[in-house]
């Protein structure tokens, strides 16, 4: 028969509490122990060494003195450092922990003020992009897209130019509204020098295909033979290379034929010290083929003229020549240079545009050749040394077959206006932002990398101003802020 609960109840000494407890005595000791314990660690979590306690990482390299000891050098006692931290949204807070990093180390004002609203200034800390205690090789710029994003999703509201159409932007990835722009800097060439690559990619380099000007080894003067006697035979033409023109502003040993081949292997390494190819020179990449008869290139018009007047002698052309002249030779020689300074400079005009003023001081208009193209970018060479150059410049190649497709024509001041470089859809092919979509390609494709803003573009900048092709300085200005060593 089932008991009830009387029943059960009936079991149950009443008296149980009365009982006397051994362990009574221990357990009030070990609870006053234990609130000891408790009070001292939290007064001890306020020291300088108690504080690495709440510490979510090691610092970066920048920081790295204080990964041990100098906590206070940031934080500051009851103010959160984080925003998305309780009361980490506080205006009054985050001008002390922007104060606190300006004061300590690092003189700069708030970033980008001249474009940037002072309210969206007076919101963001520091530590809103550059997160600390991440590891010692995680670099401080490396911020996340939603970093960026929170001004270029909707740049009307953060900028203070209003009246300026503003794309709303919040990754390279993403498809119809917040998609990245095509490159603007790709939409025209501000070059105006008139020049064909499919042309000079031919052999020989002739205007019409099968040309007899083509020209061969034995065409060129006797000291430009030698840069290619090595790769062309007796009598035939010479094929130029992307690298006879384009050489590297930094050489990396085992890897100075990458640009001569059509396809390159994945062992090629990358280089953060190659950055963009050289300018353009006519004395070195041009003179070869183009000789102006000993004038030098480069002459304005006062200066031309006073040169031509002082090589039409037979004396100067023997000495130019390094070799007897006939009268022919003279004639001919005469003519060709009289014919620069002719109607205008109309040997200059073969390559260059004449100047818009007759009585200009220049001959021609400036030559305005891009040094660097995605001048809002730091896009560098060195990064992308596994890929092909026609990858990015088929443009450039115009090729369908083994090599080059020879059966295309064009015209030269028409092709010279054309834009010869890949844009976004090209960059997205290898750039990929989501991870498992980055996996999945990668089994096709090895060349896959990450597409967050900070791959390309660095914040609170203005963009560096275009090198020009004669001062090397300025060239060399734009590698350190490639590099992130200074801000133009």
């Amino acid at each position: 028969m089932l008991e009830n609960g009387r029943e059960r109840a009936a079991k149950i000494d009443r008296r149980y509490h009365a009982a006397f407890d051994r362990f009574l005595f221990q357990k009030r000791w070990m609870s006053a122990f234990g609130l000891f314990i408790g009070l001292s660690y939290s007064a001890w979590m306020f020291s300088s060494r108690g504080a690495l306690q709440v510490s979510t990482g090691q610092l970066s390299q920048p920081h790295f003195a204080w990964n041990q000891s100098g906590c206070e050098n940031c934080h500051l006692p009851n103010i959160p450092i984080r925003t998305d931290a309780s009361g980490g949204q506080n205006i009054a807070n985050i001008a002390r922990n922007n104060q606190q990093c300006n004061e300590t180390c690092h003189a700069v004002t708030n970033h980008f003020a001249s474009q940037t609203k002072p309210e969206m200034l007076a919101s963001e800390s520091c530590s809103s992009c550059h997160r600390e205690h991440l590891g010692y090789d995680r670099s401080l710029v490396e911020v996340s897209d939603r970093d960026c994003a929170r001004c270029h999703a909707d740049m009307a509201a953060a900028g203070v130019n209003t009246q300026k159409t503003h794309t709303a932007i919040r990754s390279f990835s993403a498809d119809g509204d917040g998609a990245h722009p095509e490159f603007k800097s790709l939409q025209t060439d501000p070059g105006t020098i008139r020049f064909s690559h499919i042309q000079h990619m031919r052999p020989g380099q002739p205007k019409e295909l099968g040309g007899a000007e083509a020209k061969t080894l034995e065409m060129l003067p006797e000291k430009y033979r030698a840069g290619f006697k090595d790769r062309v035979s007796r009598g035939m033409p010479i094929q130029l290379t992307c690298s006879d023109c384009h050489s590297r502003d930094v050489e990396l040993k085992g890897y100075e034929g990458l640009e001569l081949v059509e396809s390159v292997t994945t062992s090629a390494v990358q280089s953060s010290g190659h950055m963009l190819y050289k300018p353009i020179e006519f004395e070195k990449h041009c003179v070869a083929c183009h000789t102006l008869d000993g004038l030098p290139h480069a002459l304005n018009r006062a200066q031309t003229s006073q040169a031509i007047r002082s090589l039409l002698p037979i004396k100067q052309l023997e000495q130019f020549r390094d070799q007897p002249a006939t009268p022919m030779d003279i004639e001919a020689r005469e003519m060709r240079l009289l014919a620069i300074m002719g109607d205008g400079g109309e040997t200059c005009k073969k390559c260059h545009q004449p100047a818009d003023e007759l009585d200009s001081e220049s001959l021609v208009k400036p030559s305005q050749l891009n040094v660097q193209w995605l001048r809002d970018a730091s896009f560098t060479h060195g990064a992308h040394l596994m890929v092909a150059c026609r990858e990015c410049h088929a443009e450039a190649y115009a090729s369908t077959n083994d090599l080059f497709d020879f059966t295309v024509n064009r015209n030269s001041e028409m092709e010279a206006n054309q834009v010869m470089i890949a844009g976004l859809p090209k960059c997205r092919e290898c750039h990929i932002q989501d991870a498992q979509a980055r996996s999945k390609a990668f089994a096709k494709n090895k060349h896959i990398a990450s597409a967050d803003c900070v791959d390309c573009h660095r914040y609170h900048v203005d963009p560096p101003p275009i090198p020009s092709r004669t001062k090397t300085s300025s060239l060399t200005e734009l590698h350190r802020f490639l590099i992130n060593e200074i801000s133009p």
